[in-house]
């Protein structure tokens, strides 16, 4: 089968979300300490906001394990957030999403700060994952947007609603894929958009290792998982689905 041909850009770009997560056997509760340090290293300065779990005391927060990666606290910083929870660092973008290099760039100036001042354990797992709404009137319309053939029984799937996750792993990351019909958004310069929802979530769990060891070799893995992340998005689609989308190829 010959490798698939991936567009480089996106002249009209489907993204609504993309963030990148760091998790860690923290040796101490990073929300009390990260938000601070980041404040002061960051430039410019970003304004930090609490979140609801930070209302739950930190003892409760660590017997509950639906709370252990729970943010507690909000970074705003320019156009991304850094989000910390206990055991876990959250860097995603505002939109309009400044592309990858820009992203990855911020991705790694936030870990090296972060390695710099060793207070972040070992890291267990890294993950990117993108959300892309492709818009799209009726569900019918929706789902011909995606490349899917779903028959259950003698049931096949042409304009029915659909929520649907699969479980994926491939050259040792885990893809989690989501789709779901009749999603709605409102991005940023006030316009709604309603369509399918395709949400690609690429996590590579490793064995512990070093925040700072951790840091050191990150651009590269960074790399890897993107790309494998954007193969498993632009296979989901349609070709006429790419093309409407504007792709611009190396």
């Amino acid at each position: 089968m010959p490798e698939q041909k991936l567009p480089k850009v996106l002249e009209h770009e489907p993204l609504v979300d993309a963030l990148c997560e760091i998790r860690m056997d923290a040796t101490a509760p990073l929300a009390d300490i990260l938000p601070g340090i980041l404040f002061h290293k960051l430039d410019p300065k970003p304004t930090i906001q609490r979140l609801a779990a930070a209302e739950i005391p930190q003892p409760m927060r660590a017997k509950d394990p639906k709370l252990h990666f729970a943010p507690t606290q909000r970074l705003d910083w320019g156009e991304y957030v850094i989000a910390v929870g206990d055991r876990n660092v959250i860097i995603s973008c505002k939109l309009p999403y400044p592309k990858w290099p820009n992203f990855k760039s911020k991705i790694l100036e936030i870990v090296g700060i972060i390695a710099d001042v060793n207070v972040a354990g070992s890291v267990e797992r890294f993950s990117i994952k993108y959300v892309n709404l492709i818009e799209a009137g009726s569900i019918g319309e929706q789902i011909s947007k995606i490349d899917v053939a779903l028959k259950i029984g003698s049931l096949e799937v042409i304009n029915d609603h659909i929520d649907i996750k699969v479980h994926h792993v491939e050259d040792g990351i885990v893809h989690l894929l989501t789709v779901v019909t009749g999603a709605n958004a409102e991005i940023p310069i006030n316009r709604k958009m309603s369509g399918v929802i395709v949400d690609i979530d690429s996590i590579r769990n490793i064995d512990p290792v070093p925040f700072a060891n951790f840091s050191a070799g990150l651009e590269p893995e960074l790399e890897t998982l993107r790309q494998a992340n954007k193969v498993k998005f632009f296979g989901c689609l349609k070709q006429q689905t790419v093309e409407e989308m504007g792709p611009i190829y190396e």
